[in-house]
């Protein structure tokens, strides 16, 4: 039985076409290697609950009245 495995970013950051398609679109290994250690922060943090729309009681309320 073959066990298939994803390759590691940085196996695929050493490839030479994607070296060279890099190269070609101003893609730095580093920036991307970056890139990817924010995303995983943004990840890992707690979701934070978005806080609950205020309601200004400067006016009444219309609800029911047209």
């Amino acid at each position: 039985m073959m066990v298939h495995h994803e390759p590691r970013l940085t196996d695929m950051l050493e490839d030479p076409v994607v070296r060279l398609v890099m190269e070609r679109d101003g893609v730095y290994r580093d920036d991307v290697l970056k890139l990817m250690a924010s995303v995983a922060r943004k990840a890992t943090k707690p979701a934070v609950k978005a806080a609950a729309p205020k309601v200004s009681t400067a006016e009444p309320a219309l609800a029911g009245h047209a």
